[in-house]
């Protein structure tokens, strides 16, 4: 039960006699890593929207051959708007991606409310998508905050 105290001890010596020039090369090769680990990310961004994109158009003309259904192509679009929203950077590039996906889901919600009004969907199915809206509307006036507090 004593030896922990002078295991600790050494390591705790062990740490207050690097040298200083010694920790500033560790934290430039930790800079380095997290510069090609940024660069790494930025790279499978782009290729998960590319993905995303394709998806979303190879739906949109699944649903145009009547082979699958139109909130299959409003979700994809919208998972594609999600993938760009995460990788964009800059406030107004999240805004105008932010209007965009408000845009889609007013469709969606026009598209909802008439299946629902055509006994094709719920109420429920409709008010969904509603909440999903409202939700993004919130993210783009608090978008649109941010990227204002960013050009002072």
């Amino acid at each position: 039960m004593k030896a922990p105290f002078p295991i600790l001890a050494g390591a705790v010596a062990v740490l207050l006699a690097v040298p200083a020039g010694a920790q500033e090369k560790i934290n430039l090769l930790n800079k380095g890593k997290s510069e090609e680990s940024a660069q790494k990310i930025k790279a499978l961004q782009k290729e998960r929207i590319a993905a995303l994109k394709d998806v979303a158009e190879q739906t949109a003309a699944l649903f145009k051959n009547g082979r699958t259904t139109a909130d299959e192509v409003y979700e994809a679009r919208l998972t594609a708007l999600r993938a760009e929203l995460d990788a964009a950077e800059k406030g107004p590039e999240r805004v105008a991606l932010h209007k965009s996906v408000v845009d889609v889901l007013k469709e969606y919600e026009t598209w909802a409310v008439a299946q629902h009004e055509a006994a094709r969907a719920t109420a429920a199915t409709a008010l969904k998508v509603k909440a999903r809206r409202l939700e993004s509307e919130i993210h783009l006036e608090r978008a649109t905050i941010e990227a204002g507090k960013e050009n002072k």
